[in-house]
């Protein structure tokens, strides 16, 4: 962790490196020479070269913070009680999650931890490089759990009495709160109830799935390691899935460089379905996809028209991915009318994703971009039935807000450390 007599942990810490924008990356780097930021999203340079780029910076940074004491290792194994307190930016309510900062032990997808989304290859083959290169989780992959009995909230709420062990304020007065987690009958007894839990991935799966191809490559290097070596786990955040405090926002969608686009034939196309009504503005607009039935897409052109589209969903219902709206917008616009088949959005060519209308609309009317489809967040539920069936959503369909920071907590990988199992 850092010393917190040593760094301002607000000054610090940043969220996880994929919602990092080429402005918050410069904003990071002016915050704090120590900031995180050089870990999990560094400058890259012209002058970059196999022995000197982002990884080798970031790997280099890690290990000198380590040597001068800007980061120290705990005494004592454990775990971490992580609040989160915050504003809801869709209704205005202040609210909080509660989760476990600890780590698991890694396994494939698809028995006791499951996915809900697709992956980009180029994601993971970044994050697989720097994880080579530092050895460490330098951010927390963020998983919900089931505990109908809630006793897990019955055993942490005894330690949240007490003043948090580490309290970071970040603009908008969103809170970051911590409690230690010792190793003793408490920890013991969370882990025995997460047993029992399968564990539902929430944000982080380009992340989880390098842990998981980092720990092969591991193995394979290190053959006489221990089963509790700790490349054989991951940092991970753990939330009840009935926490009243979790939030998924909409990522809507950009589309830009598709060549042969016409949006007036788009919209003359869906308004045959009889579903499409036009907006006067973005005001409207926005309005809009707040009211009215379920599977609505809102449409920006970049003729300056806008609309919102009702979608219908498949027959027979059963198909937790295909009754989405996202999906919906995937299959019934981009696919059918824009030919965006899945394998071409995966080379994130023609669409890009913000969780911002105004900054999407603003994309379209300054001719940045060809159209924003606007969409409306899946709920928790959502994302357990479609991880439940073994599914996967399309990329980006959900946005867990606000995101757990890297910085709180890193985990190093070091095949000499084991990890002791309550």
């Amino acid at each position: 962790m850092y010393d917190p007599s040593k760094v301002d942990l607000a000054q610090v810490v940043a969220p996880p490196y994929d919602i990092i924008t080429a402005d918050d990356q410069k904003r990071y780097y002016r915050q704090d020479p120590r900031n995180v930021v050089r870990l999990i999203a560094g400058e890259v340079k012209a002058s970059d070269n196999p022995e000197d780029n982002k990884y080798t910076r970031a790997a280099g940074f890690f290990h000198e913070w380590l040597r001068t004491g800007i980061l120290r290792r705990e005494a004592q194994p454990g775990a971490f009680i992580y609040e989160e307190r915050f504003q809801d930016p869709l209704l205005g309510e202040e609210r909080q999650r509660v989760g476990i900062l600890a780590v698991v032990e890694l396994e494939p997808f698809g028995t006791g931890i499951l996915a809900h989304e697709r992956t980009h290859a180029r994601a993971k083959a970044d994050r697989l490089s720097l994880t080579r290169a530092v050895g460490a989780n330098l951010s927390p992959v963020f998983a919900l759990f089931q505990d109908p009995s809630h006793e897990i909230a019955r055993l942490v709420e005894p330690v949240m009495r007490a003043a948090p062990r580490l309290l970071v304020t970040l603009q908008g007065n969103e809170e970051h709160r911590i409690w230690s987690l010792p190793l003793d009958d408490r920890l013991k007894r969370i882990a025995a109830v997460l047993q029992d839990s399968r564990l539902f991935m929430a944000d982080g799966h380009h992340r989880y799935e390098t842990a998981l191809n980092y720990r092969n490559r591991m193995r394979l290097e290190h053959p006489d390691a221990p089963a509790d070596a700790a490349f054989n786990f991951a940092l991970i955040l753990l939330v009840d899935a009935d926490d009243p405090g979790l939030v998924i926002l909409p990522t809507h969608r950009l589309l830009h460089d598709l060549e042969g686009f016409d949006s007036k034939e788009l919209l003359q196309r869906l308004s045959e379905s009889g579903r499409v009504r036009r907006q006067p503005d973005r005001g409207r607009l926005l309005a809009a996809m707040q009211e009215g039935p379920a599977h609505r897409v809102g449409l920006a052109l970049s003729d300056g028209e806008m609309a919102t589209a009702d979608l219908s969903e498949p027959a027979g219902g059963s198909d937790p991915v295909a009754r989405l709206d996202v999906s919906l917008l995937h299959r019934e616009i981009l696919e059918k009318h824009l030919g965006l088949e899945e394998k071409v959005l995966d080379e994130e060519r023609y669409l890009s994703y913000s969780r911002d209308p105004e900054f999407v609309l603003d994309e379209v009317a300054g001719g940045r971009a060809q159209a924003a489809f606007l969409l409306r967040p899946p709920g928790v539920s959502d994302v357990l039935a479609v991880a439940g069936a073994g599914l996967v959503m399309p990329q980006k369909s959900t946005y867990f807000y606000p995101k757990p920071l890297s910085g709180i907590v890193f985990n190093p990988l070091d095949p000499a450390i084991t990890i002791p199992c309550p």
